[in-house]
């Protein structure tokens, strides 16, 4: 049974900004499994959106306005033992979008810092970051929306017309348990992965997905020669690529390695190379990682095929698809 007193160390993160100490300030178990948040506060369909939802009612709210407290949305592809890293609430306080927005961003600038405005073609908004963590908030003026559209969820509660949608994602990526950094000790290169390392590198600064993070490792330190190479441990226990993400799979769970090939039609086209992996802790068994891209549907078949008879597991190129 999970309780207040432990649900703080389900799942550790060294990293600390200002975001997540405000965060475990108001009671919000940023980084606790998603099974012990479900338990403790159970599942529910949104009141206004319908998808399924964690709703974390905290001690404190997140900010004062809140028409729900945060929630993360619940799929079945999401593993139980890991946290949930994005969490959603709108905050409205008057029938006009800009002074909610403004209202919201004045109770965060004293804990946040000052962060910087954002704008597109039909938002205005406010955001903060703190590497792969963020809160970003934004709104709809009425007067901004060349195409008005019916939203379902605004008939249920019109008050979202209008109301600051507050948007948090913590960017937790698990860190290396001591049997992890055995098996990278121990890295056998097997190729290069395609692609310049520098844009790997950045992608650390962008949250990872929540349906690898099982499988994503933090990258803590520096890994010198073994950056922008896929290969497997030494013992063969652990299959490990360092791209865009770390990622360390247990070997008896990769299934093969599989291309995605998708030729030019209004799109550019393209190919992707997967590991379809077997999780453990996910209503959905089969994962797909994607270890890299490629501008051609045929340009990582050669590739995948060099990996899997290096690492020992088959490989499939899918049917050609197009780029609709």
């Amino acid at each position: 049974m999970y309780t207040e007193e432990n649900m703080q160390a389900d799942c550790a993160f060294p990293i600390q900004t200002a975001l997540h100490g405000y965060l475990t300030a108001i009671g919000l178990p940023w980084n606790c499994s998603r099974g012990s948040l479900e338990e403790k506060f159970g599942t529910r369909q949104h009141a206004a959106y319908s998808w399924e939802v964690i709703e974390i009612v905290t001690h404190l709210p997140f900010v004062r306005g809140l028409l729900w407290p945060l929630s993360a949305q619940v799929f079945p592809q999401f593993s139980a033992a890991m946290p949930a890293t994005e969490f959603s609430g709108n905050a409205y306080f008057v029938n006009d979008a800009r002074d909610n927005l403004q209202r919201t961003v004045e109770q965060l600038v004293p804990i946040l810092g000052e962060g910087k405005k954002t704008r597109t073609s039909n938002t205005v908004g406010h955001e903060w970051r703190f590497g792969p963590a963020s809160v970003e908030l934004y709104v709809w003026p009425p007067e901004m929306q060349q195409f008005p559209a019916t939203n379902p969820a605004h008939l249920r509660e019109p008050r979202l017309k209008v109301a600051c949608h507050i948007g948090v994602k913590t960017g937790y990526r698990r860190p290396c348990s001591a049997k992890d950094k055995v098996a990278i000790e121990s890295f056998v290169p097997v190729a290069p992965i395609p692609g310049d390392l520098s844009t790997m590198r950045r992608a650390q600064c962008r949250p990872a997905s929540q349906s690898e993070l099982e499988f994503i490792r933090l990258l803590d330190g520096d890994v010198g020669t073994k950056y922008g190479w896929i290969g497997r441990s030494d013992d063969c226990s652990a299959l490990i690529s360092f791209g865009s993400e770390l990622y360390v799979v247990p070997m008896e769970d990769v299934i093969q390695f599989e291309v995605v090939r998708v030729r030019p039609a209004k799109g550019p086209g393209g190919s992707w190379l997967q590991v379809q992996c077997r999780s453990k802790t996910s209503q959905n068994e089969l994962k797909n990682l994607t270890i890299c891209e490629a501008e051609g549907p045929d340009d990582l078949s050669e590739l995948t095929a060099t990996i899997a008879r290096a690492i020992g597991k088959p490989f499939a190129l899918l049917p050609y698809a197009s780029d609709c």
